[in-house]
C-alpha cells in the first residue's frame, strides 16, 4: 500500500519535547510490550495464580502478533522518520534496538495490537478490581510508549488498539468453545497443525512481501515459535507434572517465579547467541533457528520449569501421572 500520510506533526513535536526521566519511563514501558515482557508476566500468572488463564493469555497475544505480521506485510507503511531518513537521531531507542526496528513496518502497532488483546482478555478474566485497574493502565501506557519513542505514528497506536480489542472480546467470547474444540484433537494432531501453520502463514507473508525474506522480521517466528512450543509442552506438563499454581506459600510462589523466569531467560538469550554464531540472522537457516529458539523458550517456560520446581519441593503435584491431556483442558 506504500506510506500512508499520517501526522508527522505530532511526532516531531513529541522528539522535541522529551525528559530523560519520560524516555526511560516510555522504555520500560515499551519493553514490557515486547515478547520477553509478555513472556515474564504470564509466568508470573502461571506459576503463582492460574495456569489456564496464562496459557490461554500466552496464546492469544502470540496469534494476535502474528496477524499484527500479516497485517504490517500487506500494509507495507514504513516507520516515522525512516522515509526522512533521520530516524538514528529522531528514536529514543538504544542503537541496536533502532537498527532492527528500521526493518519492520509500522502500521499497525505490534505493540498496542498486542496489549490491548492481552489486557482485555486480562480484565474480562479478573475478579480483582486493582487487576482490572492494571491492565487498562498497561494499555495506555504501552500504546503511548511507542509515538512518544518516535518509532509509530499515534494512528498506528489507535488503529492497534482498536484490533486489538476486537481480537480479545471474540476470544473471551469463544475461548471455551475453541478450547473444547482444540481438545478434541489428538496430541500429535494438534502438533502438526501448530507447526503447519506457522509455516503456511509465513511462506504467505514471503509471497505478499514479493517472494523474498528480505525485509521480513524475525519477531514473527518468535510468536509462532512460541505457540507451538506451548502447544507441545502443556499436555506433557498434564501428564508427568500437573503442579497445582495455588499450592505453598508467597514466598515459595515467588521462588518459583523466579526460576521459571531465569530458566525461560537463559534459554532464550542463551540459543540466541548460539544461534547467531551458527547462521546469520537474517537467513533462510537464521529465521528457522529463530522458530526452533522460541519453541524451546515455550517448553522450558510451561514443562521442564515446573518439573524442576516440583522434584524441589517448590509447588505441589495435583494428580498423579496419567493419559496426556489437551492443551485446552490447562
Amino acid at each position: 500500500m506504500g506510506t500512508l500520510r499520517f501526522n508527522m506533526a505530532i511526532m516531531e513535536f513529541l522528539a522535541d519535547h522529551r525528559s530523560p526521566a519520560l524516555t526511560n519511563f516510555f522504555l520500560v514501558a515499551s519493553e514490557l510490550g515486547e515478547i520477553e515482557g509478555y513472556l515474564l508476566i504470564s509466568i508470573m500468572i502461571y506459576v503463582m495464580f492460574d495456569k489456564r488463564l496464562a496459557i490461554r493469555l500466552s496464546i492469544l497475544v502470540a496469534l494476535t502478533m502474528t496477524l499484527n505480521h500479516v497485517l504490517k506485510i500487506i500494509i507495507k507503511n514504513p516507520r516515522p522518520f525512516i522515509r526522512e531518513g533521520d530516524y538514528i537521531g529522531k528514536w529514543a531507542v538504544p542503537l541496536d534496538k533502532a537498527r532492527d526496528l528500521a526493518t519492520e513496518y509500522s502500521t499497525p502497532s505490534g505493540h498496542a495490537m498486542a496489549a490491548a488483546s492481552f489486557y482485555a482478555f486480562l480484565y474480562g478474566s479478573a475478579r480483582s478490581r486493582y487487576v482490572r485497574i492494571a491492565a487498562i493502565l498497561a494499555i495506555l501506557l504501552t500504546g503511548i510508549s511507542r509515538p512518544y519513542l518516535g518509532v509509530h505514528y499515534v494512528e498506528d497506536i489507535l488503529l492497534g488498539w482498536g484490533i486489538g480489542l476486537v481480537v480479545g472480546l471474540i476470544a473471551l467470547k469463544h475461548a471455551d468453545r475453541i478450547s473444547a474444540t482444540w481438545g478434541r484433537m489428538s496430541y500429535s494432531r494438534q502438533i502438526i497443525i501448530a507447526v503447519a501453520a506457522s509455516f503456511a502463514v509465513w511462506m504467505a507473508t514471503i509471497a505478499i512481501n514479493g517472494g523474498t525474506i528480505n525485509g521480513q522480521p524475525r519477531a514473527f517466528l518468535g510468536y509462532a515459535g512460541t505457540f507451538t512450543g506451548i502447544i507441545i509442552a502443556v499436555p506433557l506438563e498434564i501428564r508427568l507434572v500437573d503442579f497445582d499454581s495455588q499450592s505453598s506459600s508467597i514466598l515459595f510462589k515467588i521462588l518459583r517465579f523466579l526460576l521459571s523466569a531465569a530458566l525461560a531467560l537463559v534459554t532464550l538469550r542463551g540459543l540466541g547467541t548460539a544461534f547467531s554464531a551458527i547462521a546469520d540472522n537474517f537467513s533462510l537457516a537464521g529465521y528457522v533457528l529463530q522458530y526452533i529458539r522460541y519453541v524451546s523458550v515455550g517448553v522450558v517456560s510451561i514443562f521442564a520449569a515446573p518439573w524442576v520446581f516440583t522434584r524441589i519441593g517448590l509447588a505441589n503435584s495435583m494428580q498423579a501421572p496419567g493419559k496426556i491431556a489437551s492443551a485446552s483442558s490447562a
